[in-house]
């Protein structure tokens, strides 16, 4: 038997049911006989039925374990983007990063391989962002430098590193783009 646990959206809460203990108040242990020569094969045809209204009931109300990815927080804005040879910059990264040497992506942990980003301080070092709808595509990055056009109430939300300020021409702004915040800091 596979273990099967099913979530499903109720009001403002989660309940979580485990099918293979429990089928509508039914326990699936008295369906079999101990030693599970002699299954009563009406009362599993009434199980599948049930569980079939089950699914069906509450089709719309499922959640799938990718959907529950905890957001923290969400932002629409314009993604810009800068060189590791921009005017002012040396290489180092705010946080202390050396992007030299064609690092402009850093290895996190849990969050595998992330671009970098520039964002504004409310974003501690460390913290990792989903990007969405941009025209740089979707990705995970994580905050790791500061600048002076970036952040909240700014004229852009986030700043992707390249490796030249050439590189950044080849791309136009991304505006409308979906900031989500899976973690603050490290």
């Amino acid at each position: 038997m596979i273990p099967v646990l099913c979530f499903y959206k109720v009001d403002s809460g989660i309940i979580s049911t485990d099918i293979n203990t429990r089928v509508l108040g039914t326990s699936i242990n008295s369906i079999n006989n101990k030693d599970n020569t002699n299954v009563d094969n009406s009362k599993l045809e009434v199980i599948n039925k049930d569980l079939l209204e089950l699914q069906n009931s509450f089709s719309n109300n499922l959640v799938s374990a990718s959907i529950m990815t905890d957001v923290l927080e969400t932002q629409v804005g314009t993604l810009s983007a800068y060189g590791l040879d921009c005017v002012g910059c040396s290489g180092v990264v705010g946080a202390g990063y050396d992007a030299e040497g064609n690092n402009v992506r850093y290895y996190d942990s849990k969050y595998g391989e992330l671009r970098i980003v520039a964002g504004d301080k409310k974003y501690p070092y460390g913290t990792i962002v989903r990007i969405k709808n941009s025209t740089f595509g979707d990705f995970n990055a994580i905050v790791l430098d500061r600048g002076g056009d970036i952040g909240l109430d700014r004229r852009f939300m986030f700043d992707l590193l390249f490796y030249t300020e050439a590189e950044t021409s080849n791309y136009a702004l991304s505006r409308n783009t979906t900031f989500e915040i899976l973690r603050y800091g490290y």
